[in-house]
């Protein structure tokens, strides 16, 4: 389903929420991952698509079709927030079934039935069609609204951080669901989220937000593996990409003295921003560096175990950078870590337009 927003402009009294962005979105797409940080302009730029907030200036094409002042009722939108939304005094059948009830030209009762069995079935709430919301969790309660949301047939279903709510194995089971629906479905789902994350696990494509603008859009995988900014390296990963000052000199790049190595492909001298992502920092116990590494010795500031792997933050010199180890085990605060770096890893932005100048080798074959 095709979505053209070109230049669009959205100010509020204290701020622009919307600076001139523009997002192009062809057919073939299922799901676009809206990622960025809160403040940056996702939650009004998913109220614009579904035609809840007007446009300052720019325009809005849906199928081909220019629907920049259209009103929303007049749209064919969906949209399910993070603080989800359901009737008390309705049962999740007429909770579901709402949005058909009130539909023009009428739905026959036959076929509003159909399609809330159908859709409770997929979400697996249709044991809980004679219930009320609240006597549900949290996370059938989010499923009631996703199903109100999905039963229609629309062009655009519209979430807004509709799993920030939920526990993690909710979340996994969700991220399936909604990945599952959005490649059956005659539609566009475009999925807001401060989360990198569920962009990797369920979207196609993404688009990297900042300051109201798209700072870059494309296939998920081949973003992740060449940003084409500094800010999307940081924004597009958790934990987020280490960005270093750095100087390259004669093809070797520093990023203070205890971190130099050389480069075959380095640009011409001066300064940039030596860009790594934390899981391609690898934590050693003992034995020399690998070989074509390059090896830094940091002292242990900080130790989080995050699912199965442990984040930590390292300081040498007057750096500090953030690493991913799938080894759990007790570690002490200013102690010793030695980490490996390979220099194929590494990725190198102008340090003052932060445009990438080169991408590491594993992220250019990644791409292909």
């Amino acid at each position: 389903m095709k979505l053209e927003l070109r230049d669009a402009v959205k100010r509020f009294r204290t701020a622009t929420a919307l600076d001139g962005l523009t997002l192009e979105v062809q057919d073939d797409v299922d799901m676009v991952a809206i990622v960025a940080p809160t403040g940056s302009g996702k939650t009004t730029l998913l109220r614009v698509l579904a035609g809840l907030d007007g446009l300052d200036s720019g325009s809005l094409k849906v199928r081909g079709e220019d629907v920049t002042g259209v009103h929303v009722q007049k749209r064919n939108v969906s949209m399910v927030y993070q603080k989800f939304v359901n009737y008390p005094s309705l049962r999740v059948f007429d909770n579901i079934a709402s949005p058909l009830q009130v539909a023009r030209p009428r739905i026959a009762k036959a076929e509003i039935e159909r399609r809330v069995h159908a859709i409770a079935e997929k979400l697996g709430i249709d044991m809980y069609l004679r219930r009320y919301p609240q006597e549900l969790s949290g996370g059938q309660r989010q499923r009631v609204a996703l199903a109100r949301a999905l039963v229609k047939e629309v062009d655009l279903v519209l979430l807004d951080e509709p799993l920030g709510n939920l526990d993690y194995k909710l979340r996994e089971a969700l991220r399936s669901d909604l990945k599952e629906l959005s490649r059956e479905r005659d539609a566009l789902f475009v999925y807001a989220t401060p989360e990198p994350i569920d962009a990797l696990m369920m979207a196609s494509h993404v688009a990297v937000l900042s300051e109201g603008r798209v700072v870059q859009y494309g296939r998920t995988r081949e973003v992740h593996a060449v940003p084409q900014h500094a800010e999307v390296g940081r924004r597009f990963s958790e934990p987020p990409m280490n960005l270093l000052a750095c100087r390259v000199e004669d093809g070797h790049v520093s990023a203070g003295d205890a971190f130099r190595f050389r480069l075959a492909d380095a640009p011409s001298d001066g300064a940039f921003l030596l860009g790594i992502y934390p899981h391609h920092l690898r934590i050693l116990e003992d034995g020399p560096p690998k070989p074509g590494s390059v090896r830094i010795e940091a002292r242990l500031e900080f130790a989080e175990v995050v699912g199965s792997d442990v984040t930590l933050r390292l300081a040498y010199e007057e750096h500090t950078v953030l690493a991913l180890s799938d080894k759990i085990r007790s570690y002490h605060l200013d102690e010793t870590v030695k980490v490996d770096v390979d220099p194929n890893d590494v990725y190198l932005f102008d340090a003052r337009s932060g445009d990438l100048v080169r991408a590491s080798v594993r992220g250019r074959d990644a791409r292909g």
